[in-house]
């Protein structure tokens, strides 16, 4: 039998609830702790830190706010 599983948390960026695959979800370190934001927090960022540098922007991954498949 197969099943699927969202991993729950706020976003580090803004607060609100998020849903998300634990192994694609983008994140940021927070006192040495991995924390996930959610889409429109991954965007600003990459807005501030990437684009606004005249770097690339990170892309995100395809599943980082999809079930994870379980077992």
């Amino acid at each position: 039998m197969m099943g699927y599983a969202y991993v729950h948390s706020e976003c580090v960026g803004c607060g609100k609830m998020i849903s998300y695959h634990a192994d694609h979800v983008p994140s940021l370190t927070v006192d040495g702790e991995r924390c996930a934001i959610c889409k429109d927090c991954f965007d600003e960022w990459n807005q501030i830190h990437r684009v606004n540098h005249g770097l690339e922007p990170k892309v995100l991954h395809p599943k980082a706010y999809e079930p994870m498949e379980g077992m």
